[in-house]
């Protein structure tokens, strides 16, 4: 017999596992993912969306965190002509990251409709992530990326297609025009070629074209082309390109004028193009337009410190505001720049009263600190990160801020001096007979440098030959570095002076100087030795190719910033020898021994 006891424990314990079965058959409350899946799509499936809508609605106002309820009710509220409130909806769903590939196409699709541009192109890329053979995603996001101009990340997708597509006349002109953008100018031209076989008419393929063919020397060629792609271009975006394109063309033939023309077209319609910029601030400064150039080349160095690290100095720009702080100007260029508008320096202190300080290149350092360290100070570049007051202005923006020698013309005069006590050293080493006349030479430019440079100034030592048949002549030898081996093997070697060996043996800047200041005048090509001549005011005579930078300017003989120096320039067919020769007369008539030389 039970007990009581023992019956109501009994009891309990079915009563709880009856209370627990029944607990575990009760339905459990739907999830938004079940309610969609099992409700609200085969309504949709049977094509039912008025029936649907309320669920729709139901579980956005729940703020669902399913993005299928936005998309659908976006879609249902678009058929029924509801647009404003449907965009508002698929823009809430274009929110969320869906990791489908079938899913981020539609809602690149989606935003290429709503033309938010940025975010079509972020899904388009995401989908040929996971599926690199979706054709509609390669065709626009290779759109997209030419509408923005990222060029390179367009180039790879636009040759993907080409693989599958190689006869589409479009294709190959946006690979083409990519491919150039992306500095590819072999594969571009190739590209280019193949798009006239199929549209002879293309315009931007026959400045394609031309580019390359004056890449290539030929400029008759080139020039044929770039004349032919001006005509035939029409389309008001198809004449922006050429003109950018055929501008560069003009510019290395030295046709100023033409070249000028198509880029002021071309940046009317592309005016925050940098390269444009540039190629017109060279074209400006070789017309001799030196402040409009430099206003164009200040230009582009504000706009390319927005997009690459600024030096390592957390001082502001200079401006008009600034003027009662120390003004830091920032040597950036060549150290023939450096040479060039460190003029400016002692130039502000004196007309402006302005506080300044210059930071050059290490090789410079000593020379300007003897130079002008008496009322300017002079220190290295590497030493501006140490100052903490005032403000920055790079060295070469310094024209555009304050003016040139065109209008200010006491900025052309010779600002440096060599130290007197190395004079006096070089003097004695030099060691001249009475009446002699020493010249200076120099004839190659440094071969870094040189790879900044549009065109190069280098000639063979041997063709200065002519200057030993100078009476009373002796020549010292400038030249550092690569070219200077070519002495050995001189022809004319002992027209040197004796202790060549020494001179050829300083590298020094300070040196140098000192050394320029025993010659009566100074034959270079252009390369570092013509500024620093200049600057000191030796009489020089620069040899220039027929096309040379635009420190020179394109035409005359004579420098706007350098009165003492002449310029001997290259004519078309005239080789180096008959600018020797021209030199030699001028030589010839400069009274022998005279005191031209620069004083300690």
């Amino acid at each position: 017999m039970l007990s009581k006891r023992g019956f109501g424990r009994s009891q309990t314990r079915q009563t709880r596992e009856v209370s627990g079965s029944q607990e575990q058959r009760k339905p459990r409350p739907l999830g938004p993912p079940q309610i969609y899946t099992d409700h609200i799509v085969p309504l949709l499936s049977r094509g039912l969306d008025q029936q649907a809508e309320p669920l729709h609605r139901l579980m956005a106002q729940s703020q669902s965190p399913l993005p299928e309820v936005l998309r659908d009710l976006a879609h249902l509220l678009e058929r029924q002509g509801a647009s404003q409130e449907a965009e508002e909806l698929f823009r809430k769903w274009l929110n969320h990251q869906p990791k489908d590939p079938h899913q981020i196409l539609a809602q690149a699709q989606k935003a290429d409709q709503l033309q938010l541009s940025e975010l079509a192109l972020e899904r388009y890329l995401q989908v040929l992530a996971r599926q690199p053979e979706q054709a509609e995603a390669l065709i626009r996001a290779s759109q997209l990326l030419i509408k923005g101009g990222n060029f390179a990340k367009a180039q790879p997708l636009l040759l993907q297609r080409l693989e599958t597509d190689s006869n589409n006349p479009d294709l190959l002109i946006q690979a083409s025009h990519s491919c150039f953008e992306a500095g590819q100018l072999n594969k571009a031209a190739n590209l280019a070629e193949r798009a006239l076989e199929l549209v002879p008419d293309a315009a931007s393929m026959k400045a394609v074209l031309a580019r390359d063919r004056q890449h290539r020397g030929d400029e008759a060629g080139a020039l044929a082309l770039a004349n032919q792609a001006l005509l035939l271009a029409q389309d008001p975006a198809d004449r922006t390109l050429v003109n950018r394109l055929v501008a560069w063309v003009f510019l290395e033939q030295g046709q100023l004028e033409r070249s000028e023309g198509c880029l002021r077209f071309a940046l009317a319609a592309e005016p925050a193009h940098p390269e444009l910029h540039l190629q017109l601030a060279q074209t400006l400064l070789l017309r001799q337009n030196l402040k409009e150039g430099f206003d164009e080349y200040r230009w582009v160095k504000e706009h390319l410190l927005h997009q690459q690290p600024r030096n390592s100095t957390s001082l502001p720009s200079w401006t008009n505001a600034r003027s009662h702080e120390p003004l830091a100007l920032l040597s950036e260029g060549t150290l023939g720049d450096t040479l060039l508008f460190s003029r400016y320096a002692p130039w502000l202190k004196s007309r402006h009263g302005l506080d300044v300080r210059l930071y050059v290149q290490l090789p410079l350092h000593k020379l300007l600190q003897q130079a002008l360290g008496e009322t300017i100070p002079v220190e290295p570049c590497s030493s501006l990160r140490q100052l903490n007051e005032g403000s920055v202005l790079p060295l070469l923006s310094a024209p555009a801020e304050f003016g040139t020698c065109q209008e200010h013309p006491e900025l052309n005069q010779p600002h440096l001096k060599p130290d007197p006590q190395t004079c006096e050293h070089w003097r004695q080493l030099v060691d001249l007979m009475p009446g002699e006349r020493l010249i200076g030479i120099n004839w190659q430019g440094s071969p870094l440098e040189a790879l900044t440079e549009r065109h190069r100034s280098d000639f063979p030592l041997e063709i200065l030959k002519p200057l030993s048949a100078l009476p009373n002549t002796k020549l010292i030898s400038l030249q550092k570095g690569m070219g200077a081996e070519q002495l050995h093997s001189c022809s004319f070697r002992k027209s040197f002076i004796t202790n060549q060996k020494a001179v050829s043996a300083e590298l020094r800047f300070e040196q140098t100087a000192a050394l320029m200041a025993q010659c009566d005048v100074i034959l270079t090509d252009d390369s570092g030795p013509a500024h620093l001549a200049g600057c000191l005011g030796v009489p020089t005579i620069v040899l220039l190719p027929e096309l040379c930078n635009w420190r020179w300017g394109a035409m005359g003989t004579s420098s706007p910033w350098y009165p003492q120096t002449i310029l001997l320039r290259k004519q078309p067919g005239e080789g180096w020898q008959s600018l020797v020769d021209q030199a030699c007369g001028i030589i010839e008539k400069l009274e022998s021994g005279a005191p031209s030389r620069v004083s300690g």
